[in-house]
């Protein structure tokens, strides 16, 4: 049966009342093609009654976070939905809905480990296209460049080469952002705080590796420019901070003295705890991912490459994020997980060719050769996932072979990201001189994709489901 049509205020709506309503949506935010939804009851949402709606193509629970698919309608859908009365990004509200009576869920190991990856991952997700955006500028300089020369040298150059770097520059002052508005704080002082250990001044310190004490306390001199996980303690102590002295502060006097003591109190254990153990704890993890990259990075890649579907089905991959910008911070590389991202799209695009090769349906191969090309040459691989390859099943192993061959070919040669940049073949240039490897391996996935895609074969029934869904949408 065909599905309603409806237009996006409808649409925004009709997502709002079946998650439970404005009062069971704790905050909102989006991906590249998801309107996300923190739920504070999961048994308020009516998720096959969502599925079911037009122009949604699929939906996703990931701990307490409600994911509704919709490819190129989310940012319609998602501005109507930030209109509506009560909604706003990150905006904290009652988590306990039935009263404060209701007994607290006991919460497993399993599950306290799937929301510290979710509270990193939203608190990275709004930093992430301001990565991509300066990344992109960043290769667009490149090529200017190599064009012109002597554009290298002009002002307009240093201009816009130091917006290109503002992003990574200042990533403690986004993710403290990221953090405070994740947590329900006030996100300006988490902001002031990480934005006085880049501060020119601070900076100036380390360079000059004076022995420096605050209070007595010795300070150790860091550089937190392009740095995580200090920025994360320090949104989640300034939110921890606020609600203390919130509650210790007489109300008359809260507009006085909480932003200053919260900033404050932040900043001293920022500089003497806080700071050197996110750095430290940063320096191991990607001590360890540089071992994975140098001895047995091509494994890694083809197998993350080759599940990252499921994990994208899930939301999972959005955990991959912050390890992301971090290997690029340093050790300013990344072997393993961008060259995933842009083979796993490729490979995508190689399953829905193989599709179209292999239908009778004219229609459907259209619609296969459309998706293909919005796969490599856009990198927007859900609609393909959720209307082709895993619809149809056996095209999913051809995307999971496509995947882990191009992965192992890329990283056998070397292929090395050096800047954040979107996964699709455009992206090329920022793996600078390993761009050749990495071709190589977007060829391999995408062969590979198809070919294993064409002889398996597929469906005709399954096309004929899947090509009268992909009218509906």
């Amino acid at each position: 049966m065909a599905k309603e049509k409806l237009d996006f205020p409808e649409l925004a709506e009709k997502c709002v009342e079946l998650s439970g309503g404005a009062r069971n949506i704790k905050s909102i935010t989006h991906c590249m093609t998801r309107l996300r939804f923190i739920i504070a009851d999961k048994s308020k949402v009516d998720t096959d009654a969502i599925q079911d709606l037009d122009k949604v193509l699929g939906v996703v629970y990931n701990a307490d976070e409600l994911q509704i698919v919709l490819g190129a309608n989310l940012m319609d859908t998602y501005n109507e939905v930030a209109k509506m009365p009560g909604m706003s990004e990150s905006a904290p509200v009652d988590e306990n809905l039935d009263g404060a009576g209701a007994p607290r869920e006991k919460r497993s190991v399993r599950q306290a480990v799937i929301d510290v990856i979710d509270f990193v991952s939203a608190s990275v997700t709004p930093l992430v296209p301001g990565l991509i955006a300066g990344g992109m500028l960043k290769v667009f300089l490149l090529l200017a460049t190599l064009a012109l020369p002597d554009f290298a040298s002009s002002q307009s150059y240093a201009l816009l080469s130091a917006l290109a770097d503002a992003p990574f520059y200042y990533m403690p002052v986004f993710v403290a952002y990221g953090c405070a508005s994740k947590l329900g704080g006030t996100p300006i002082y988490a902001m002031a705080v990480a934005a006085a250990l880049v501060a020119p001044s601070f900076v100036q310190m380390v360079t000059d590796g004076d022995a420096v004490s605050l209070f007595g306390i010795p300070v150790m001199l860091v550089n937190y420019k392009n740095t995580l996980l200090p920025a994360l303690l320090i949104g989640v102590c300034s939110y921890w901070v606020e609600k203390g002295l919130n509650k210790i502060v007489p109300g008359i006097f809260r507009s006085v003295f909480v932003g200053a003591g919260t900033i404050a109190i932040t900043y001293v254990l920022g500089v003497t705890v806080l700071g050197p153990a996110g750095d430290f704890v940063g320096s191991i993890i990607v001590n360890v991912f540089v071992f994975l990259s140098e001895h047995v990075g091509f494994l890694a890649l083809g197998l993350l490459a080759a599940l990252l579907p499921w994990l994208i089905m899930t939301g999972m991959h959005h955990a991959i994020s912050p390890f992301m910008t971090q290997v690029i911070a340093d050790p300013g590389y990344d072997g393993i997980f961008r060259p995933s991202f842009v083979l796993h799209n490729m490979a995508e695009g190689g399953a829905c060719l193989g599709v179209a090769l292999r239908t009778r349906d004219k229609e459907f191969r259209s619609e296969c050769l459309s998706l293909a090309v919005g796969c490599i040459v856009a990198g927007v691989t859900e609609p393909a996932i959720y209307g082709v390859t895993l619809r149809l099943r056996k095209p999913m192993i051809g995307v999971m072979a496509g995947g882990a061959a191009g992965g192992v070919v890329a990283g056998l040669l070397g292929a090395k990201a050096f800047m954040m940049g979107y996964s699709t073949v455009l992206a090329l240039p920022i793996f600078l001189d390993t761009a050749w490897a990495m071709a190589i391996g977007i060829v391999v996935a995408i062969v590979a994709a198809a070919i294993v895609t064409y002889v398996l074969g597929i469906d005709e029934d399954d096309v004929e489901s899947a090509a009268q869904a992909a009218g509906e949408e």
